[in-house]
C-alpha cells in the first residue's frame, strides 16, 4: 500500500465518522421520545404480530385496515423493521428511534460514497455534501418521528442501487456482483415503498447525461432488462392486489395543479428549510450563478463536459425523478423528499470541489472553507429548530397518554371522556393510544373517549363510531360523570373541566348526539375543547 492510498484511506475513514456524528448528535435528544400521531397504530399492529408473519407482508397491505380502509402498500421490509425494534417492548421508544437515527447515517454514508465512487469528488468535498444532507431540516420528520422511517429507509436501498450500478458502468460492466448488488438494492427498495419505481428513469439517465450513450444502443438497453422486469413484476403485484398500479386515479387536472404547488413547498423545505418562495429563488439563483462561474474553461473539454452533465443529473434530474412519485400521494410532507434532497447536497459538493480546485491562493481556498462552513452551520441551527419541535410534540403526546389514563381510571365507570389533544402530537392515534401496548388495559372498556374528527384513526367511520360512542353512554351511563380534557400543544398543559364544575355540560352533549352531520359535530366538538378556560381543573 502506498502512503498517499494509505493516507486516503484514513481521509475516508475520517470523513464517515464526521458524517456518522452529523446524522447522530443533532437526534440525541429523540432517542427517548415518546409515540405520536401515526406511530400508536403503526407500532400496536406491527408489533403483535408473530414471528412468522414476514412472508404475507409480500401479498398484502402491510398495514391490514387500521386506517379504515386498505392502504395500497406492500412494505415486508418496513413491517419487519418494527417487529425486530418492539423486542424491547412495543411501547419502550428507544429502539424504533435507534434504528431511524441509524438508517439516517447510513443513508449520510451513501451520499458520502455517491459523491467519492460515482462523482469522484474530493474527500472533503465528499464530505460536506454528505454532512450537508444528514443535517438538512426537511429530513426532522423522517427521522425524529417514528412512522419518518417509511422514506429514509426506501432512500437508503434506492441510493445504494445506484451506487453498485455507477459502480459497476466504471468497471467497465465487468464484475456480476456489482450488478447483482444493485439488482437486490431495487427488490428491497421496491418492497420498502412503492416510490422507488423510478429506479430506472434514474439508471437510464445516469448513462445518458453522466456517461453518454455507446455506439452500440442495444448493449446499453440490455442492462435494463432486468431491472425493468423486476418493476413491472412488482407493479403487476400491485394491481393484482389493489387494481391499480401507482394510484392513477390522482393523475387528473386538479391533482395535477396540487403537484406544482408540492413542487414550490418541497424545494423550499430543502433549499431554505421552509416554505419562502423568494428565499429559494435567491438560493438557486446563486447556486446556478456559482455552477455557470466555476463550470466556466474551454469549449468542448472532457472536464467541462462531465461536470455540466454530473450538476443536470444530480441538480434538476435527481429532483425530479425523486419528486415525481409525490404527484399521486395526496397529501405534504417534508419526508416524501428525503431521497430527492440528495441530489441538492451533492449538486453542493460538487460546486465546493470545482471552488476549491479553481482557487489560486490560500485566502481564495480560506474562503471557500468558510462558504462550506456558512452552509453547514445554516443547516444545522434549522435543523436543531425542527428536532425541538418534534420533542416538544413527543413530550405532550406522552402528556396526553398518562393523563388520560390516570382520568378514566380514577373516573367513576362509565365516564364520557371528551379528549381534546393537540392535532399535531396525537393525529391519527384514537383509539390505539388509549389501550394497550400504551396503557396496561383498554381504557375505552371502562370509559367513553370521543375525540375531533382528526384525532381518530378512521375518517371514514369517525362520525358513526362517535354517534354510537355517545348514543351508548347516553342509554347506559346517561348519569356518570362527563370530563373534557385539553392540553397546550407547547406546554403540555392539562385543562380540565367536569359536569360537575360546569352542569351545562350535560345539554351540550345532548345536542352533540342531535348533529347529523360530520362538519356539524366536528365543529361542535372542537369548540367545546378549545373553548375551555386555560388551567381549568
Amino acid at each position: 500500500m502506498t502512503v498517499s492510498s494509505d493516507s486516503r484511506r484514513r481521509a475516508v475513514a475520517s470523513a464517515a465518522l464526521a458524517v456518522c456524528l452529523a446524522a447522530v448528535l443533532p437526534y440525541l435528544s429523540t432517542i427517548d421520545n415518546y409515540f405520536v400521531r401515526d406511530d400508536f397504530g403503526v407500532v400496536e399492529l406491527l408489533s403483535g404480530k408473530p414471528a412468522g408473519y414476514f412472508p404475507k407482508w409480500f401479498v398484502s397491505s402491510w398495514m391490514d385496515e387500521i386506517w379504515g380502509h386498505v392502504p395500497d402498500e406492500v412494505r415486508p421490509f418496513p413491517a419487519v423493521s418494527y417487529q425486530l425494534t418492539s423486542l424491547g417492548g412495543a411501547a419502550a421508544p428507544f429502539l424504533h428511534h435507534a434504528l431511524n437515527i441509524a438508517l439516517h447515517a447510513a443513508n449520510g454514508l451513501a451520499v458520502l460514497a455517491i459523491g467519492l465512487l460515482a462523482v469522484r469528488l474530493g474527500v472533503p468535498a465528499a464530505a460536506f455534501a454528505a454532512a450537508t444532507f444528514v443535517l438538512l431540516p426537511v429530513h426532522g420528520e423522517s427521522v425524529a418521528w417514528i412512522t419518518g422511517r417509511v422514506d429514509s429507509m426506501p432512500a437508503l436501498f434506492y441510493m445504494l442501487c445506484f451506487l453498485a450500478f455507477a459502480v459497476w458502468r466504471d468497471s467497465g460492466s465487468r464484475s456480476r456482483g456489482l450488478y447483482a448488488a444493485s439488482l437486490a438494492m431495487l427488490f428491497l427498495a421496491l418492497f420498502t415503498k412503492q416510490t422507488t419505481i423510478t429506479m430506472v428513469a434514474t439508471l437510464a439517465a445516469w448513462d445518458l447525461v453522466a456517461r453518454g450513450w455507446p455506439a452500440s444502443l442495444w448493449a446499453r438497453l440490455r442492462t435494463y432488462l432486468p431491472f425493468i422486469a423486476m418493476t413491472g413484476a412488482y407493479l403487476a403485484l400491485r394491481y393484482l392486489l389493489f387494481g391499480q398500479v401507482v394510484r392513477e386515479s390522482a393523475l387528473n387536472a386538479e391533482g395535477m395543479r396540487y403537484f406544482v404547488q408540492l413542487l414550490q413547498h418541497h424545494l423550499a423545505h430543502v433549499v431554505v428549510g421552509r416554505v419562502d418562495a423568494f428565499g429559494v429563488a435567491v438560493v438557486v439563483v446563486l447556486a446556478a450563478a456559482a455552477a455557470a462561474h466555476l463550470v466556466a474553461g474551454p469549449a468542448g473539454s472532457p472536464e467541462r463536459r462531465r461536470t455540466g452533465a454530473l450538476l443536470l443529473f444530480f441538480g434538476p434530474l435527481w429532483w425530479i425523478i425523486g419528486v415525481a412519485p409525490t404527484a399521486v400521494a395526496g397529501y405534504e410532507s417534508p419526508r416524501h423528499v428525503y431521497l430527492a434532497a440528495a441530489g441538492w447536497a451533492i449538486v453542493l459538493g460538487i460546486l465546493a470541489d470545482l471552488a476549491w480546485a479553481r482557487a489560486r491562493s490560500v485566502g481564495v481556498r480560506r474562503l471557500v472553507s468558510a462558504v462550506a462552513l456558512a452552509v453547514v452551520v445554516f443547516y444545522a441551527v434549522g435543523l436543531h429548530r425542527v428536532v425541538a419541535e418534534w420533542n416538544r410534540m413527543a413530550a405532550v403526546s406522552h402528556k396526553a397518554v398518562l393523563d388520560v389514563r390516570a382520568e378514566a381510571l380514577s373516573a367513576p365507570e362509565g365516564s364520557l371522556l371528551v379528549v381534546g389533544a393537540p392535532t399535531r402530537s396525537w393525529e391519527w392515534a384514537v383509539p390505539f393510544s388509549v389501550r394497550p401496548p400504551y396503557t396496561r388495559v383498554d381504557l375505552t372498556r371502562r370509559v367513553s373517549i370521543v375525540t375531533p374528527w382528526l384525532l381518530h384513526c378512521c375518517r371514514g367511520q369517525w362520525y358513526d363510531d362517535t354517534r354510537r360512542i355517545l348514543a351508548d353512554w347516553d342509554a347506559h351511563h346517561g348519569q356518570a360523570p362527563i370530563v373534557v380534557m385539553r392540553w397546550d400543544p407547547d406546554t403540555g398543559a392539562l385543562s380540565r373541566l367536569s359536569d360537575r364544575e360546569y352542569p351545562a355540560l350535560r345539554s351540550v352533549v345532548a345536542v352533540l348526539r342531535q348533529l347529523n352531520s360530520r362538519e356539524a359535530l366536528d365543529a361542535n366538538i372542537l369548540r367545546l375543547v378549545e373553548q375551555l378556560p386555560r388551567g381549568a381543573k
